[in-house]
């Protein structure tokens, strides 16, 4: 279990950083509302799955999938993180 999570940290950690960063900016440039930053969240973060693991890194797929992480888990978890934090955005 703990070494399930450290795999699926290590996926995250090249998409939440500039994903919370690239959201903080473009929610402070429409004025600062949880919301906003909950849409821009939603929005950047399968896109920069997108950029990174489909264009960039496609060989790190096969790391993950020995790990037993399908590429279809992983977009699902993808889009549950983004639903999850606007969903919680909105109610701030």
């Amino acid at each position: 279990m703990i070494k399930n999570l450290k795999i699926l940290w290590i996926f995250y950690m090249k998409l939440l950083i500039p994903t919370v960063l690239f959201s903080l900016l473009f929610a402070f440039q429409t004025g600062f509302i949880a919301g906003n930053f909950g849409i821009c969240f939603l929005i950047i973060l399968p896109a920069f799955h997108y950029l990174v693991y489909e264009l960039r890194l496609k060989q790190e797929y096969f790391f993950f999938a020995h790990f037993g992480f399908s590429r279809s888990f992983l977009w699902i978890a993808t889009a549950s993180i983004g639903f999850t934090v606007n969903i919680i955005s909105k109610f701030l």
